[in-house]
Order: structure tokens, then sequence, then C-alpha cells
């Protein structure tokens, strides 16, 4: 962040850690027979997250001018992975009004 400041970007987003412990090749090898999410891992992501985030702030203070902001996606992302069916009913409702209304 500090090269892209020095380079003249004042407007910086910082994306969090996803759900790694939710990624196919972490399920299929480490998620056992159900393929479930890791925890562990997520538990890890969770914690760089929370230092991610206050070392952005602290880095903020220090250059002039700047606007880091920290831009978690890690719950949204977590939550659609647990809870796919639901986000799948809200997708079929929404394609079935609009291929009726066409």
């Amino acid at each position: 962040m500090k090269d892209l400041y020095l380079l003249g970007a004042r407007r910086i987003g910082i994306f969090s850690l996803s759900p790694i412990g939710c990624v196919p090749l972490q399920r299929t090898i480490k998620g056992g027979l159900s393929r479930e999410c890791v925890d562990i891992l997520n538990e890890g992501a969770l914690i760089f997250n929370s230092k991610l985030s206050s070392s952005i702030i602290d880095l903020a203070r220090k250059l002039p001018d700047s606007r880091l902001v920290y831009l978690e996606n890690f719950s949204q992302l977590h939550d659609i992975i647990i809870n796919h069916n639901e986000y799948g009913k809200y997708l079929k409702f929404i394609l079935f009004r609009f291929s009726h209304h066409s």
C-alpha cells in the first residue's frame, strides 16, 4: 500500500481474506467425506482479517490525504457458501418472475 501511495494513489480499497477453508481444494483434502468447510482455516482467515483491519487504520493515519478502506467480504461469502440452498431459492424466484413477465 505504501508503494501505491508513493506512486500517487490516495484512495485504496483492501479486501479481506475470503473463507479459505471453504474453497473446493480444502474441502476435498480436509473436509472429510461430506466435504465440509475447514473451520480452523476459516478461523485463521478471521484472525488475519482482524489484524489487517487494524493495520489499515494505523497506516491510514501515517499517510497524509490517503483514504484506505477495508472491504470485508468474509461474512457474506461464508453465508452464501453455508446457506447456498436459501440463495438458490431466491435466485429461482427472481428468474421465475422475470421469465413470466417477458
